[in-house]
């Protein structure tokens, strides 16, 4: 699938996930989320410090997609990420296997297709938004799991050549010699997926096409939202069925966020580190930021300017 897998180069396995496969989405059974407002101050990156550690750290909360000009780097995220040693994303993107990962975790076992998931009239319906809308055959996406498949259908709905933070980041990384890092693998970042039949992914995937108009309305207020950096309230909106805005639900997401701290600490130990995880892992009682500090480290806000200042250079 090289096609997709180039269209996401840069952190987009996690984008596919965050605009397709919510655990509420999916119809599986969740817990009630933790609404609790733990980060009074709104912004999107947190410097992390504490006695014993090399220097500071930083965790930033992306939106895996987004237009270019809600995805500026400005001097104070610039200066964050030089003084870091690393870089630790969801995935390690950099990873020269990942291309190979990608596409083993993407594609349908056989002898699954799409053509063979969906009736005549609504593989037609898929053929003829992929043709009109994306500008693409559906053909390299024939055998690609339709649930990542979907996720195209929502990226569409944004007014723009998206781009990524994660993209940016990489690029930094790669300018400064910084290592990068994953805190999970391209399986992990699956599972909620792969319990859902490949009939319903694609069932799903004919019924966002269906109600597509719909869809640009959902995606501007995830953006504004995102825009207002209060990550308790974006925490909250990624676990609305409405949305759809995470790859699991409340009780999934806390589980992930739980996993991640013993890694994060130990790579805070080592080196400032620079992490950037989607920012709905950050909010709430059970988000990163929260249990940071349960484990005794200081979590700082740094104020950025607004989302229309020119990124550093």
């Amino acid at each position: 699938m090289p096609n997709l897998y180039s269209t996401c180069r840069t952190g987009c396995l996690a984008l596919l996930l965050l605009l397709g496969l919510s655990g509420a989405a999916l119809g599986q059974t969740q817990a009630a989320p933790d609404t609790a407002s733990c980060n009074k101050i709104k912004t999107l990156l947190w410097r992390i410090s504490g006695a014993g550690l090399p220097g500071p750290s930083y965790v930033f909360g992306t939106m895996h997609v987004l237009c270019p000009d809600d995805a500026t780097v400005p001097p104070e995220m610039e200066a964050a990420f030089r003084s870091s040693g690393q870089l630790v994303l969801e995935l390690d993107l950099d990873d020269p296997a990942m291309g190979k990962q990608f596409r083993r975790a993407a594609q349908l076992p056989w002898p699954n297709s799409l053509r063979r998931l969906l009736k005549p009239r609504d593989f037609k319906v898929v053929k003829k938004f992929f043709r009109q809308q994306l500008h693409h055959s559906i053909l390299p996406y024939v055998l690609v799991k339709p649930a990542l498949t979907e996720a195209l259908v929502y990226s569409a709905a944004l007014p723009c050549t998206p781009v990524s933070y994660e993209g940016k980041f990489l690029e930094l990384a790669k300018a400064q010699q910084k290592e990068v890092l994953g805190l999970e693998t391209i399986e992990q970042q699956l599972v909620s997926m792969q319990q859902v039949p490949y009939r319903k992914q694609a069932a799903d995937l004919v019924e966002a096409i269906r109600t597509y108009d719909s869809i640009p309305r959902l995606m501007q207020h995830l953006v504004v939202t995102y825009r207002g950096r209060d990550v308790d309230e974006l925490y909250r909106l990624s676990v609305d069925p409405k949305y759809g805005s995470e790859n699991d639900g409340p009780a999934e997401l806390q589980a992930r966020n739980q996993d991640w701290i013993p890694k994060m600490s130990a790579w805070i130990k080592s080196k400032p580190t620079f992490f950037a995880v989607g920012a709905a892992h950050l909010g709430g009682g059970t988000g990163v930021l929260q249990l940071l500090r349960q484990q005794g480290y200081q979590i700082e806000p740094v104020l950025l300017p607004t989302a229309s200042a020119k990124s550093a250079e």
